[in-house]
């Protein structure tokens, strides 16, 4: 049963590593870009070389060109002739194109599969109504036209299930996350509260890693911390990321004049997010709705919860397909500086609780939500559409 997976989201070594544990990864083949500019051409990927990757030229990398916006985000012009030859080379039955269903670059590859007699599955991670949305009906044509084309889809949570649902008809729906998480790299360091050249010893430390966009809600974070610095004296704050935010966050720090009792760090590769992780407490991430946006997933929430730390996000999004509320963390209202304040109080002054909860996390995640786990629900997902 031999698959081709396309499409630039899995160019990265980290995003093909599920499918290392798929149960037959010998007959999984990939289409992906031959050079891949991510962040407005800020971060480069080069197309990896393996018998089982084939790299092709691929256009449109963001999502805000003039007029046609994000429509042909990842567009392979050759798709369809590097299909007709893996077809024939390597008997291809099934196409997985990781690109939402809305997208004239998913409607491509779904026509071309079908003119080869090739089973088709995209991928949809939108967890907010379309009519919430999109005011004209353009998007949602092609959303019709690709899942007519498609034999079953696969969506990132439960909300996507029930956004598509209406539009798939009888066709098959699966729900799984597009990687699964490596439970033997996110483990807890044992050691000194010790990050850089900063000695945390005797801290509370709260943690939060991501982009400082008003989407993530960092500066709610900042609002609610003098509150906390009340109640919990110890309490120490860690922002890792930048983005569009900063110099709000920066001058809010200041009008707080909370900056002895906050770190930031631009940015630190994967394993320096290990060592933070593992001298933490808590993990916080607030995430708000913002301008027709909503969290669809979370992985860095996925992540802190394999180190075994508890969780305080909101009720947005899909964020509960990741945290459960009161078990592995603490959910709270959106854009509710008080309530967050509330939360980090309630598991900093109670160290039985933060280990009770990041306990139950690591479990949950492991168990739903590891490599192998989630491979396992590709390969029967695609196994039963063949």
């Amino acid at each position: 049963m031999n698959i081709l997976v396309v499409g630039y989201t899995y160019i990265s070594d980290s995003g093909r590593a599920t499918f290392n544990f798929y149960p037959q990864p010998e007959n999984v083949f990939f289409l992906l870009p031959d050079i891949w500019k991510a962040r407005f051409g800020k971060v480069i990927y080069h197309g990896p070389k393996a018998d089982n990757i084939f790299l092709t030229k691929t256009y449109f990398t963001h999502s805000l060109y003039p007029i046609i916006g994000g429509l042909l985000k990842g567009w392979m012009p050759n798709f369809p002739f590097v299909l007709w030859r893996l077809k024939r080379r390597h008997n291809i039955k099934l196409v997985y194109s990781c690109s939402e269903p809305n997208l004239l670059t998913t409607l491509y590859n779904g026509f071309w599969s079908k003119v080869f007699g090739i089973k088709y599955v995209p991928y949809a991670w939108e967890n907010l109504p379309y009519e919430k949305k999109y005011a004209a009906g353009f998007k949602k044509l092609i959303l019709r036209l690709t899942l007519f084309f498609s034999d079953g889809l696969i969506c990132g949570t439960r909300k996507a299930k029930k956004i598509y649902e209406p539009y798939v008809g009888r066709k098959p729906i699966a729900v799984f996350p597009m990687n699964g998480l490596d439970p033997n790299f996110f483990k807890r360091q044992s050691g000194p509260k010790v990050f850089g050249d900063m000695n945390f010893d005797g801290k509370v430390i709260f943690s939060f890693v991501g982009a400082i966009d008003k989407r993530k809600g960092v500066h709610l974070i900042i609002e609610a911390f003098p509150e906390v610095l009340k109640k919990v004296p110890s309490a120490h704050l860690i922002i890792v990321g930048s983005g569009n935010n900063d110099a709000i966050i920066d001058e809010q720090i200041k009008k707080f004049n909370i900056s002895g009792q906050v770190t930031r760090v631009p940015w630190i590769d994967h394993n320096e997010v290990i060592k933070l992780l593992s001298i933490s407490d808590v993990f916080l991430y607030p995430s708000i709705p913002y301008e027709g946006w909503e969290e669809q997933f979370g992985y860095a929430m996925a992540e802190a919860s394999l180190m075994g730390l508890p969780v305080i996000s909101t009720q947005s999004g899909s964020i509960e397909d990741v945290i459960q509320d009161e078990k592995t963390g603490i959910l709270v209202p959106p854009n509710n500086a008080e309530a967050l304040g509330e939360a980090m109080i309630s598991l900093g002054k109670n160290k039985e609780l933060r280990v009770r909860l990041g306990d139950a996390g690591r479990e949950y995640t492991d168990t739903n939500l590891s490599r192998e786990v989630i491979a396992k629900k590709f390969y029967d997902f695609f196994k039963s559409l063949i």
